[in-house]
């Protein structure tokens, strides 16, 4: 699958090099808005997957919650993109 999305293997490389030890409890529901801003619902499973090792579906399944029904504080969210643009990540587009 990231062989054949280089765009998806970027966000992969991208999230190990900002969380080179894993997500923490405070920063994954965040950081599920951050990635739902910038790949679909599939591709964000995958990633979460690759980077984290975490099950595809379960986070799918989260990050739809975050969006929604428990969404991380606005000043959370910002406060971790500005955390994760001073470690290095600079992926801002619709990977869609």
């Amino acid at each position: 699958m990231l062989e054949d999305n280089p765009e998806l293997a970027e966000v992969v490389r991208s999230l190990v090099e900002v969380f080179p030890d894993g997500v923490d409890d405070d920063d994954y529901h965040p950081l599920l808005v951050i990635l739902s801003d910038v790949l679909s619902e599939r591709n964000l499973g995958v990633a979460v997957h690759a980077a984290f090792g975490l099950d595809p579906h379960v986070a799918r399944n989260e990050a739809a919650d975050a969006r929604t029904g428990n969404k991380p504080s606005r000043r959370g969210i910002e406060d971790l993109r500005s955390r994760m643009t001073a470690k290095g990540w600079s992926i801002v587009e619709d990977e869609n």
